[in-house]
């Protein structure tokens, strides 16, 4: 279920996710634990949708066993260029996981290590970034903004009644922080969401917006919030202020030398 918040200000923002916050998280420890908390996610641009750099870049890859066998074949020359190491693929075992109806429900995402670590370096991946601080999401919203109006969604997965679905339903998966894998992904607090659902005798990637066009209001709750474009460079030094900055979250000499004209020049 989407709800949708159009902001004059960056401060503006903030209030209105306060307010939520309050209005959703119960004082009461025990009922607070039914719930799950935010995960935020900022895009330059308004309208578009959220979609993974998967659906952006290679749309015909729609199985996982396909995509799985792709990065099967891709490891071998990352592991010589970058000297990193990651536990073989054992395909036969990609193939059964991911044949059953119900199997992985109980399972975790293989290789998720390796997956992340993709994600992270620009290889197209079926996972959908998020992060735990509403910050982080702003800069990304505000960093290259593409249109009149940058977006910032807040995800909730559960609300009380935890998280319920069939496998021939779209359904959404988190698969969360813990994990060894690029430094990034703990500067930037992230986490991570995967859409699938049972086809064709096969689980396949499906957009996470078939799941928030049909769930109640108990469980994938999502709120976007928009923000003018031109309130960006206000927010970029607010963020620069509380060290959230290209350098900060990225730790490359390229980011250093963004922050730093940023800062100085612009």
């Amino acid at each position: 279920m989407l709800f949708e918040y159009d902001c004059d200000s960056w401060a503006d923002l903030q209030d209105q996710v306060q307010k939520l916050h309050e209005e959703i998280f119960p004082l009461d420890e025990i009922e607070r634990l039914s719930r799950s908390s935010f995960l935020y996610r900022g895009q330059g641009n308004a309208k578009w949708d959220l979609n993974t750099t998967l659906e952006r870049q290679a749309p015909s890859i729609r199985t996982i066993i396909n995509y799985y066998q792709r990065v099967a074949v891709a490891k071998p020359m990352i592991e010589s260029f970058t000297n990193h190491r990651w536990d073989p693929v054992d395909f036969r075992e990609i193939q059964k996981l991911f044949s059953e109806y119900d199997r992985p429900h109980f399972t975790g995402l293989p290789h998720y290590d390796y997956l992340v670590h993709l994600r992270h370096h620009g290889f197209p991946s079926p996972l959908l970034d998020w992060t735990r601080s509403l910050h982080i999401a702003a800069f990304f919203a505000c960093l290259e903004p593409e249109g009149d109006r940058v977006a910032i969604f807040a995800y909730q997965e559960f609300a009380g009644a935890g998280k319920f679905g069939s496998s021939n339903a779209p359904q959404i998966r988190s698969v969360g922080p813990y994990v060894r894998t690029h430094p990034r992904h703990f500067l930037q607090q992230a986490e991570y969401t995967i859409c699938w659902q049972f086809l064709e005798d096969e689980w396949q990637f499906v957009p996470h917006s078939s799941v928030f066009d049909q769930n109640p209001d108990s469980q994938d709750r999502l709120w976007r919030f928009t923000l003018p474009a031109g309130e960006c460079p206000h927010v970029l030094r607010e963020l620069d202020r509380v060290n959230i900055n290209a350098y900060s979250l990225f730790q490359t000499e390229d980011s250093l030398m963004d922050t730093l004209g940023r800062r100085l020049l612009r």
